[in-house]
């Protein structure tokens, strides 16, 4: 016993959670985007986040049952340390936040804030003198060799899925990393492009002096544009010196190679990449902000051209 349940009985109550939590969020998001949305990490329909948090709030206020106020409390500050530990554990193994309330008042880091524990409270009240009680009414006419086998399949179901929505959690991360590392290279050569320019040409020197350089990813390919034209034009002068002709070329030459991979790099995200971040509309990624959004800006594009096919 763990508890007052069994340790087949928390797994049982894990999943009922896992899978109402599924259809709440699910309904909820598909409502608002007017569209089905498979919400969640997982492919099928599973949210471990509602079912971990079900069963923390239950564990952690079964010695207050008694007493409304500490059962409160007590599912405040478990729920709260849950959704503290899976957010920040998550943004550092896969690069992304799967919530996130940096725009809620009084939030840590975007991973928790005040509003979202103090629903955890009451929802701990409510699950422990409601839902609680009426799952384990219904679940009360199921045999327990029924339950055992629904257990034992659900979970090997589960593995499998949870191997393939991490595969995809970190294929995400690597495009992400790979994006920005993209990004990185593409402005050092936008400053080696403008110092080969500069060399010859006196008013892109005070061009480059007085323009604030960007950080999208989007200006910066219309800059790199620009340069590309110039360097073309600077190339048919009569008397080009041979160190910067060459110069010219090899930016020219990695610049494409970097475009290459960019693309490529962002084609691998309109698979099940592709599905991972439409079931997860408020996932966010601070450390790749720019990269993340030029990633879905694609996959928005992808879909409407998808979409325009059909």
């Amino acid at each position: 016993m763990i508890g007052q349940y069994t340790l087949q009985q928390w797994i049982l109550y894990f999943y009922v959670y896992c899978f109402l939590g599924w259809i709440f969020e699910s309904c909820y998001v598909s409502f608002r985007k007017k569209e089905w949305v498979n919400r969640g990490f997982l492919h099928g329909p599973f949210l471990p986040i509602y079912g971990s948090g079900a069963v923390m709030m239950l564990f952690v206020s079964e010695p207050f049952k008694n007493n409304l106020i500490l059962t409160y409390f007590a599912g405040v500050v478990g729920a709260t340390l849950l959704e503290l530990v899976t957010g920040a554990a998550m943004e550092a193994l896969l690069k992304v936040r799967y919530w996130d309330y940096s725009n809620q008042k009084f939030n840590y880091k975007g991973y928790i804030c005040l509003s979202s524990s103090v629903a955890w409270g009451f929802l701990t009240i409510l699950m422990n003198e409601v839902l609680h009680p009426a799952i384990l009414h219904v679940l009360a006419v199921i045999p327990k060799m029924a339950d055992g086998v629904f257990v034992w399949v659900v979970s090997a179901g589960l593995a499998v899925d949870l191997c393939i929505s991490v595969r995809d959690a970190i294929n995400l991360r690597n495009i992400l990393v790979g994006m920005e590392n993209v990004r990185r290279e593409v402005v050092i050569l936008r400053k080696r492009a403008d110092i080969v320019i500069a060399v010859l040409d006196q008013e892109w020197r005070e061009y480059v002096k007085n323009h604030q350089a960007a950080e999208r990813m989007d200006e910066i390919s219309k800059e790199i544009e620009m340069r590309l034209a110039k360097m073309k034009e600077m190339a048919e002068l009569p008397k080009l010196p041979e160190p910067q002709k060459l110069e010219m070329l090899e930016v020219k030459e990695k610049i494409g190679k970097l475009k290459e991979r960019g693309f490529i790099l962002k084609r691998k995200g309109t698979g099940s990449v592709r599905t991972l971040i439409k079931g997860n509309p408020t996932m966010v990624s601070p450390k790749y902000a720019e990269s993340f959004k030029q990633l879905k800006g694609y996959l928005k594009e992808f879909e409407e051209k998808r979409k325009g096919k059909d």
